[in-house]
């Protein structure tokens, strides 16, 4: 177990680098696996764009594609779609005439929720067959990846 190699005061490098590894690789995992069959007709990159534009407010076509780490005619395609689905909104941007911003609408929120909550259905059970313990450790867990997503998110960090 990884949390095994990390020394009591945290501070064993390559414990710490096995636990960055570990916790990316694990999450990155636990996000698809529950999400698989919650967003179904939609690709994950699709529910991660309207997280995105949810929480941190609108932006370029060309932003989001760098953001997700794809080609930007492959994001304009899947905002034509989200924006066929009334799930986003273009409008022109204030500060290149050329280019428009990205906003996700109030169906958008509404689908997104409802992704969240089918892929909460999905882990809901397995919880359940956890002991108090440990849903205690998983609930600290969370706020500590809350806490981590927001440093690793702050550009200032």
């Amino acid at each position: 177990m990884v949390v095994a190699v990390i020394e009591k005061n945290g501070k064993n490098a390559s414990g710490l680098d096995a636990l960055a590894l570990e916790l990316t690789r694990t999450s990155g995992r636990f996000a698809r696996i529950a999400g698989r069959t919650a967003g179904v007709g939609y690709s994950l990159v699709a529910w991660r764009v309207l997280a995105d534009l949810e929480q941190t407010g609108s932006a370029r076509v060309s932003e989001l594609a760098q953001q997700q780490r794809v080609a930007q005619p492959s994001m304009t395609g899947l905002v034509q779609r989200l924006e066929h689905e009334g799930w986003v909104d273009r409008s022109p941007d204030p500060d290149d005439g050329r280019a428009s911003r990205v906003a996700i609408t109030e169906a958008g929120r509404a689908a997104l929720d409802e992704y969240r909550r089918i892929a909460a259905d999905r882990v809901r059970p397995h919880l359940g067959e956890l002991s108090d313990f440990d849903r205690a450790t998983l609930a600290r867990a969370v706020e500590l990846m809350q806490q981590l997503s927001e440093r690793i998110g702050d550009p200032r960090a």
